[in-house]
């Protein structure tokens, strides 16, 4: 006789398939989030697609020819392991030789993974060892909760995970598509488990021959139908209320630069990089304002910064500028910048033509208080001042404030840890359309510097001297998407201040350093005893790149044609780093590898954080799959035990149902014959027709709260009698018996609380060595129906 599995009725084989590929491919889609730890991805990702669908056909096969489930377990982890090892020494055979190859690889890896900020450089020992053997593990991660254990929100916090890993340790945002992907999988593999689970309802007490769901489609389909439609209406409605809100939340769009445009001698600021170009591009020199202060050739004032590149330019982004934050007495402090960095404060007086009117307040990038009329007010992100009136603008105004110039310090840039976790992320958002040959540039321009600060420093030489750029102000093109394209190809390399500015604020972001474009001023000139001014030919734009306790850090990636000089701390000498860069010789000599288990130096980003802390992920890694086995364990053996009982003999049968109601905390009458015990479990019954003893934590009990399960019962015992008692040795359909078992567990399940199924499931009473304590004296639903010797078994 055919037996069946637990819950009935073996699941169908397109399920068990369906099941298997879909939480293979949502993991797979997921670790694609792990192309930004490399330059190539292709490596990683192509054999994990291979690896995953194999993985995933061994263990729905394994499911579906339902063997213990440690068995499929055991032959994806070898299986995992081989391909692991063929994918990095050429051969799954695990002699000697591959053995030793493989770990030389794995130890190069983790050298590599510890010398250099992601994405690794190419010309370096890959990192395709640890990439392919965490991938391996979380397929079969996935597949064992997901797949065997049904346990699908468990599955969704390790994918949340994986998925988070990239943002945690390199600091860089995720595509929005991978995440869109990743949920629809998840969201997927919800719809198929409670659907199959939805189907097989019921199927215990009314199912014919021929008539399951393993043979009737239709059967299935009527039963999911509302579900189908309840699963994809809230996944569809979550999934876009997840993009929408953000777009719906009231916010202040600041816009810059709708001036009048050239022909006037009035200079409007509405929107700075427009009027930047059209002030730079004037004929005539318009003095705008006169700064009184003790500091020797002001310079670098800025108007706005700009904080968002949307794939088109760069704009000032959405603003929060609440009253409380008028342009008034004491300033917030110094964002990022710590206590022990060298600073300034200085005096400014501070006068405006009456031709310039602005909406954004002149100050230095660094204030620690204002007094200036009007109601103006800052942000604290950027510390830019504007005005929420377009009838005030700086027009012949006067104002004062006290600037703080902060002389950061070079090592401690170069050591430091990425200020992703410091700033809004925001400052390294980059768009999707921002071409692949501009992300490999960035990549190929700083692959050799090992820490952000040397990244920043390396961009910076390179657009000032190294890449054959030119300055030019006849090149007035915008610094939208294609022009950047056109502006940093070989044959393009000429353009004016905003161009250069932007394009390195961008390549920062690829390469994981916070940016933004400030605009303002440039350079200033004498105009009287401590009094200097500024002209429309002195607007400029530069990036300003975060680095923590340093703070909003000032670069000059302008040709000294037009910017003299970079600033100081971007051009002192910097310790030694640990090693050359590593080239791709077989021989993985000392000299191209820094030395392993050595202390590398500050030139070397690892502990710093700057580079992968691979160590500290892995054995969190491993301490969270620790933990998780630790919380499965239970239910899996206890699931175990019962698969296996519900496909035995009556007795097996009749253990199961001990159990089960040990472990929702009935107890068991020990010493009652099977009728006694019968009748005494007939009294815990709730009623699974009604919707609301599902959720009631005291729910109605007693035999007249479910007769199908009543009789179920009846046929229990009237079998476990017959297979005990009977001298000829009568035939028992355990068949039937199965589904009575299943039956009476459902009424006893709905007899008791939420919380106490909660427990019976994650936590079962009956592996204790002293789960069975004997229950209370038993209640009959008839003087006759107990037999109260003790040589009876119960």
């Amino acid at each position: 006789m055919n037996r069946t599995p637990v819950g009935g009725t073996r699941a169908p084989l397109a399920f068990t398939v369906g099941l298997a590929a879909v939480a293979a491919a949502t993991t797979w889609v997921t670790l694609l989030s792990w192309r930004t730890f490399v330059a190539e991805a292709a490596p990683v990702t192509i054999p994990l697609f291979f690896i995953g669908a194999l993985l995933a056909a061994i263990g729905g096969a394994g499911r579906w020819l339902r063997l213990p489930l440690a068995v499929p377990l055991a032959v994806q982890v070898v299986v995992g392991a081989a391909c692991v090892l063929g994918a990095v020494t050429g051969s799954i055979i695990p002699t000697p030789a591959t053995i030793t190859d493989f770990l030389t690889s794995y130890g190069d890896a983790i050298t590599s993974a510890q010398a250099y900020l992601a994405p690794i450089p190419s010309n370096a020992p890959p990192i395709t060892p640890i990439l392919l053997s965490a991938g391996v593990g979380t397929f079969i991660a996935v597949d064992l909760l997901a797949g065997a254990l049904r346990r699908i929100p468990l599955a969704g916090l390790l994918l949340l995970a994986v998925y988070s890993v990239p943002v945690s340790i390199t600091g860089n945002g995720v595509s929005w598509l991978t995440f869109i992907a990743m949920a629809v999988g998840f969201l997927s593999l919800l719809y198929l488990v409670h659907a199959e689970q939805v189907a097989r309802w019921g199927r215990g007490m009314g199912s014919q021959p021929g008539r399951d769901g393993e043979d009737d489609p239709a059967a299935f389909g009527v039963r999911t139908g509302a579900v189908r439609g309840s699963a994809l209406a809230i996944g569809t409605t979550a999934t876009t209320l997840a993009l929408a809100l953000p777009l719906l939340v009231p916010t202040l769009n600041v816009t810059l630069f709708e001036g009048s445009g050239p022909g006037t001698r009035q200079i409007e600021v509405a929107d700075p990089m427009v009027d930047l170009r059209r002030d730079l591009n004037r004929g005539v020199d318009v003095p705008l304002m006169w700064v009184t202060t003790s500091q020797k050739n002001p310079s670098y004032f800025r108007l706005a910064t700009l904080t968002r590149f949307n794939g088109d330019t760069w704009t000032p982004g959405d603003r929060d500028i609440p009253e409380t934050q008028v342009a008034r007495g004491e300033m917030p402090a110094l964002t990022g910048v710590a206590s022990a960095t060298a600073r300034k404060e200085t005096q400014y007086h501070v006068r405006i033509a009456d031709d310039f009117r602005s909406e954004w307040l002149p100050t230095t990038p660094q204030v620690s208080s204002m007094s200036v009329i009007g109601d103006w007010r800052y942000d604290t992100s950027t510390m830019d001042f504007m005005s929420i009136d377009e009838d005030v603008t700086t027009a012949g105004m006067t104002y004062q404030f006290t600037g703080v110039q902060v002389d950061p310090d070079p090592a401690l840039m170069d050591t430091a840890v990425s200020g992703a976790a410091s700033v809004r992320s925001a400052y390294l958002e980059v768009p999707t359309n921002v071409s692949s040959e501009i992300r490999s540039l960035a990549a190929s321009v700083t692959g050799g510097e090992s820490t952000r600060f040397r990244k920043a420093r390396a961009l910076q030489q390179w657009f000032r001297e190294d890449g054959g750029f030119e300055y030019s102000t006849a090149a007035l093109d915008g610094n939208d998407q294609g022009d950047l394209s056109s502006f940093l190809d070989e044959s393009g390399r000429v353009g004016y201040c905003e161009q250069f500015a932007a394009a390195m604020a961008i390549m920062a972001r690829i390469i994981g350093i916070p940016a933004r474009v400030a605009v303002g001023f440039l350079n200033s000139k004498a105009a009287g005893p401590n009094q200097w001014e500024f002209s429309a030919h002195d607007l400029h734009a530069w990036p300003e790149l975060f680095f923590p306790g340093a703070g909003w850090v000032r670069f000059e990636p302008t040709p000294s044609d037009r910017a003299g000089s970079v600033p100081d701390y971007t051009s002192v000498d910097l310790a030694p780093e640990a090693s050359e860069t590593p080239s791709p010789s077989a021989s993985r000599s000392t000299e191209l590898l820094p030395t392993r288990g050595a202390t590398p130096d500050a030139g070397t980003a690892t502990d710093d954080g700057s580079g992968f802390r691979w160590v500290t992920v892995v054995l969190v890694a491993l301490g969270v799959l620790l933990l998780a086995a630790l919380v499965l364990l239970p239910s899996f053996v206890r699931r175990q035990r019962r698969d296996r009982r519900l496909l035995g003999g009556i007795e097996e049968l009749w253990a199961e149902l001990r159990d089960h109601a040990v472990d929702l905390g009935l107890g068991w009458p020990h010493g009652r014959s099977p009728r006694a015990t019968g009748a005494w479990l007939s009294d815990r019954f709730g009623a699974t027709d009604d919707p609301d003893a599902a959720t009631a934590e005291r729910p109605r009990r007693g035999p007249e709260q479910n007769p199908d399960a009543v009789r179920a019962m009846d046929r229990l015992v009237e079998q476990v009698e017959r297979a005990r008692y009977s001298r000829s040795g009568a035939s028992v359909d355990t068949e039937q018996a199965m589904r009575d078992v299943l039956a009476i567990e459902a009424a006893l399940d709905h007899g008791v609380g939420p919380r106490v199924r909660r427990r019976a499931s994650w936590l079962p009473r009956s592996l204790r060595p002293a789960a069975y304590v004997p229950a209370a004296e038993v209640v009959t639903r008839s003087s006759d129906a107990v037999e109260t010797s003790d040589s009876v078994r119960g």
